[in-house]
């Protein structure tokens, strides 16, 4: 019924875009948002190096004319998405140029939009609590000065409906326009969403689930009509939970062009400078990523330390930036599917999404194609992981327990981040390597 819906206002949907792959051993991409310094000429050459780009609209003149045009004369392949957020709708944009915005901005007035305002024409999108009340993300709301982030009710035609409209108005048909559009919390839980309640229409995990999934599915059919490309926030993949909902965006008819994790394998959230989960958490999200068939799939993993930076992580053991760098790496490269190339990866440091970040790893990492799926080894009592490439091995420790030894397949040259740019020949011949408790190796097969 819902699809009806939309069908009716969007006409016969077009094809839907399909999102090429990357040969590159390590596919990068870069979330850069408002906070980070103005785009100058020459900084082209930097956004290029990217395969995908999630980047606020009004970033497009800051280049020339035409920032995007400039990246793509450098870079052909590269993907630009526009940052807009989804189930939420803030308070305090209207007056904002629609260049500048990065929600709906139609709280109070309609931007002439077919429905009305939000507020003024449509209370009925809004999503309450128990008591009545218009439900909050409490982490970007400022009560006390009345402005909020108010969660609406994703699951209904209606508001994919206005949401649809807003984007076609703002997004689609403006010079602005990219490859598609980054569509914020499409969360796969409530919780991770840190909303003022949780929703009494969608109380459970799968009623929430269902109807975000819902949303997904419709916004996905709507900007695949206007020709745009999607990319969607869901996270959570390391919760049975989480898991469930990706596989079964990947499995519709459907199916999303991308989906992020926004918390993948090390994060900066919670205690520590860096948080390692738990290996049970960390190997869903590496199974996840070899499960998705059809939608591509973005992993960021981030720490508060910055480039040569060391403290304490979540387990009580010393961390350092380089560990947490070379772990994130090597979760990715154990679980990414080189078949189908539908896997990027980026690290954020602890200024976060306020600058181009590159790292020497993306362009000098290079050990060929998988030669299948990752292997687990049990070491005393300690399970580590490890996958052969053509040309080398990676091994991973999710656990904070360290091994000793552990015996290689053959003897290797060990790389560390100190020899990245080294001659091969200088490189150490191992054939054991000890590897402490959330840490990752790199090795190149000497034949």
């Amino acid at each position: 019924m819902k699809k009806h819906c939309l069908a009716l206002l969007l006409g016969a949907a077009l094809a839907a875009p399909a999102v090429a792959g990357s040969s590159k051993f390590i596919p990068t991409f870069l979330v850069y948002y408002g906070g980070g310094p103005k785009l100058v000429a020459g900084d082209e050459h930097k956004l290029a190096r990217y395969d995908l780009i999630d980047i606020d609209r009004y970033r497009y003149n800051q280049i020339g004319a035409d920032t995007w045009s400039a990246v793509k004369a450098l870079n052909p392949g590269v993907q630009i998405y526009l940052y807009q957020m989804g189930p939420e709708a803030q308070s305090y944009m209207d007056n904002l140029p629609v260049v500048s915005l990065y929600g709906l901005g139609r709280y109070d007035v309609s931007r002439g939009h077919a429905m009305g305002s939000l507020n003024g024409n449509n209370p009925g999108l809004f999503l309450l609590d128990g008591n009545g009340q218009r439900i909050y993300n409490k982490a970007y709301s400022n009560v006390s000065q009345g402005t909020y982030w108010h969660l609406m009710d994703f699951g209904s035609s209606a508001y994919q409906q206005y949401w649809l409209t807003g984007i076609k108005a703002d997004i689609v048909d403006q010079p602005w326009v990219a490859d598609g559009v980054f569509v914020d919390n499409c969360l796969a839980t409530a919780a991770a969403g840190g909303y003022s309640a949780s929703p009494p229409k969608y109380s459970t995990l799968a009623a929430w689930s269902s109807a975000m999934n819902v949303f997904t599915n419709a916004v996905t059919s709507g900007l695949h009509a206007y020709g745009q490309k999607i990319w969607c926030n869901k996270g959570d993949t390391w919760s049975v939970e989480g898991v469930a909902a990706w596989l079964e965006l990947d499995n519709g008819a459907t199916p999303p062009d991308m989906l992020l994790e926004e918390g993948a394998f090390a994060v900066k959230w919670g205690n520590g400078a860096t948080q390692f989960f738990p290996e049970e958490r960390w190997r869903r999200q590496i199974d996840v990523m070899g499960a998705m068939k059809n939608t591509s799939v973005a992993m960021l993993s981030h720490t508060d330390l910055f480039e040569g930076g060391s403290g304490t992580d979540n387990w009580g053991l010393p961390v350092s930036f380089g560990q947490t760098l070379w772990y994130a790496l090597g979760s990715f490269l154990l679980g990414k599917n080189d078949q189908l190339g539908n896997a990027y990866f980026t690290f954020v440091d602890g200024g976060g999404y306020n600058k181009i970040l590159w790292f020497e790893e993306y362009d000098r990492l290079d050990l060929g194609k998988a030669m299948g799926a990752y292997r687990v080894i049990n070491v005393a009592g300690v399970n580590v992981y490890w996958r052969e490439f053509e040309k080398g091995y990676v091994y991973v420790n999710p656990t904070a327990t360290a091994v000793a030894s552990i015996a290689l397949p053959q003897a290797s040259r060990l790389l560390t981040r100190a020899t990245l740019a080294s001659l091969v020949d200088a490189l150490p011949i191992v054939t054991t390597i000890a590897l402490p408790g959330h840490h990752a190796s790199f090795l190149l097969k000497t034949t």
